[in-house]
């Protein structure tokens, strides 16, 4: 008998530490950023917060080195680019080791649904590229639950090399929706009810609820109950078990994993005013933590050369990291930041009717960052503007052709679109066919489908429900 010994050799990549925690600290929002450095604090007794009456009074002593103790960030243009000079490299800081698994980089107990989502789905395997397209589709999902861009959004966001179809990020949508909980990525409320209640063992009144929630979803809103009897074929009673059931389902899926501090509290990491007919874009000074390790156990460090001394000195390397990694975070908000004002100068000027088509891609090719790195840095990252305060992930949208020839966001259509309604009769309300005839009349086509869509997202009621008598 003969045996065959056949080796393969295989390269597996893996983050550092040091890199692994600084995506992290770039994913999180400035809430759950002051969260982690209150739990970081506390396993390293070399770092710590400076408080803001002591701040005060450090203004009026000598300078220390920044490297040695504390954590600032400058917002002028010329010290800025000696700080990008030592950057992270967000896509190439890997290691060919073994993975490496330290307990100290885990994510905290309560996780968010996007935390929750990639979690899944990396332990899924599937290929690097349907993995990218995932990650895509998992970042547009919002705090309800939804996918908040239509499809052809991501195939104009996924690079050509790829040779993507929208059949088959429409596969893996489906694939998401499956792992996911139940209703979690669906496009519109029928699609998120209809997922949840495919999820539920299948009965009669499921079928009848079924039919209802894709075809009749208005009668049943309206409480139009005589038009639906009849539809069905059924009984006041089937008709009670059919509302009983419609009503278990939750229209707002994601909200399980929301927490009160998202709901209650926004930080914004970024201003944008007009100084001398210029809009100049800068970080808030005080969403940037003030940090400095700690005098006592520096000075200890320094008098000393016993086994104490080496961990503390391990524990202070780890405390650099941690201030690096949080410069880094809001340098890289900033040059985003920047960027995105850059193309939406006719946002600031005028507003969200002349929002620019934009695509993560764009963004990433002009700051030299990967798009994932872009898509962690838009989300729950908010900047402070004029006309109030956005989340950088709203100045993003697909593009729809005028009649002009020119391309305008899905963002400008859906302010247009809010903005027809508002002034529509209130007692003879616009249908989704005359806004879309009344937006053909401004250059724009769109179909009524995807004006039905754009008016759900804004959570405006259909024509019926909007009619005041």
């Amino acid at each position: 008998m003969k045996q065959n010994l056949q080796f393969k050799a295989t390269q597996h990549l893996s983050l550092t530490p040091q890199l692994q925690q600084s995506i992290k600290l770039l994913q999180m929002s400035s809430v759950e950023l002051n969260q982690e450095l209150e739990i970081l604090i506390q396993q390293n007794p070399l770092i710590e917060m400076i408080e803001e009456e002591e701040e005060e009074e450090n203004k009026n002593t000598s300078p220390i080195s920044r490297e040695e103790t504390s954590f600032e960030i400058s917002n002028y243009e010329g010290s800025q680019e000696s700080i990008y000079e030592h950057e992270i490299n967000w896509d190439d800081e890997y290691t060919k080791d073994n993975y490496v698994d330290s307990r100290e980089y885990q994510e905290p107990i309560s996780q968010t649904l996007k935390q929750y989502l990639e979690d899944i789905f990396h332990l899924i395997p599937i290929s690097e590229k349907d993995q990218a397209i995932i990650s895509l589709l998992i970042d547009s999902i919002n705090e309800d639950g939804y996918l908040e861009e239509p499809l052809d959004y991501f195939l104009a966001s996924i690079p050509k090399d790829y040779e993507v179809s929208i059949e088959e990020i429409e596969s893996l949508l489906k694939l998401l929706q499956k792992q996911a909980p139940p209703g979690i990525g669906a496009r519109d409320l029928i699609e998120c009810l209809s997922l949840q209640l495919e999820s539920k063992e299948e009965t009669p009144i499921h079928s009848l609820s079924m039919k209802v929630i894709k075809n009749h979803l208005n009668l049943l809103a309206t409480r139009d109950f005589v038009r639906l009897k009849k539809i069905l074929g059924c009984e006041d009673e089937t008709l009670r078990d059919i509302q009983k059931v419609i009503k278990s389902l939750n229209p707002k899926p994601g909200n399980i994993f929301s927490t009160i501090e998202s709901h209650h509290f926004i930080q914004h990491e970024v201003n944008v005013k007009k100084v001398k007919a210029k809009w100049q874009v800068s970080l808030n000074e005080q969403a940037i933590p003030k940090l400095r390790l700690n005098h006592i156990y520096r000075d200890l460090i320094k008098n000393s050369q016993n086994e104490v001394s080496h961990h503390l000195s391990n524990q202070i390397q780890e405390a650099k990291w941690i201030v690096k990694n949080i410069q880094q975070r809001f340098i890289t908000i900033l040059k985003v930041a920047e960027a995105i004002m850059r193309h939406q100068k006719d946002f600031l000027d005028h507003g969200e009717s002349m929002m620019k088509p934009l695509v993560l891609r764009e963004i990433a090719e002009e700051v030299g960052l990967h798009e994932s790195t872009i898509s962690r840095v838009t989300s729950n990252k908010y900047i402070n503007t004029p006309r109030g305060i956005y989340e950088l992930k709203f100045f993003f949208g697909s593009s729809i052709d005028s009649t002009s020839g020119n391309e305008l966001a899905s963002t400008a259509i859906r302010a247009k679109i809010k903005e027809v309604i508002k002034q529509e009769d209130p007692k003879k309300p616009l249908s989704d066919n005359e806004i879309v005839l009344l937006l053909k009349n401004q250059g724009i086509n769109i179909a009524r489908r995807t004006v039905a869509k754009y008016r759900e997202i804004l959570n405006i009621a259909p024509t019926n429900l909007r009619k005041i008598l």
